[in-house]
């Protein structure tokens, strides 16, 4: 059967929702409060790390008011195969990453451009576990602090003794013959 041209505007309709329809993905934050959240978002969208891809452009718009961040991102990088010449590789991202209101503090990340769904799911991906380790570095700082204030009574550290006259030097000088 020979497809006319009126039926392939359908199908590529249909096609274009599908490579956009599934553009947005949610995490949620429990333990965590509104404006740690939010820090988060901005620091994770303004500091972007990447293993793979140099990073071209990054900009990023904040309001804070609306809860949303608008990223413009361009990556690199040279792939280099074995026998092959280098493949220079460019991506433009465009994300809106929208913080809901809601108990706990829950953000959808998407794209605000038609993307094969499991490409803006590794970016998804990425973003939100770049987001928990800085949620996670803010709260091993809160433990630390209150672990300094422990008074060596409480821990299980043994104090030298005042007594003792040979040094590191003394102790190792002595296991040689």
């Amino acid at each position: 059967m020979r497809l006319r041209p009126p039926a392939l505007v359908p199908l590529a309709a249909l096609a274009l929702v599908l490579l956009g329809g599934c553009s947005s993905r949610t995490a949620t934050f429990p333990g965590h409060s509104d404006p740690e959240v939010w820090n988060a978002m901005v620091t994770v969208a303004e500091n972007p790390e990447y293993d793979d891809w140099h990073v071209f452009e990054n900009e990023v718009m904040t309001d804070r008011p609306a809860g949303r961040i608008e990223i413009y991102r361009i990556l690199r990088r040279d792939l280099v195969r074995p026998g092959t010449n280098p493949v220079r590789q460019e991506e433009d991202w465009r994300f809106q990453v929208q913080f809901l209101h809601t108990d706990p503090p829950t953000i959808r990340f998407g794209a605000r451009q038609a993307a094969v769904p499991a490409h803006l799911w590794r970016e998804s991906d990425r973003y939100f576990a770049d987001m928990r380790s800085v949620l996670e570095v803010a709260g091993v700082e809160t433990e630390a602090s209150t672990e300094d204030t422990t008074s060596p009574a409480e821990s299980n550290v043994v104090e030298p003794s005042k007594q003792a006259d040979e040094t590191l030097s003394d102790l190792l000088d002595a296991d040689r013959p």
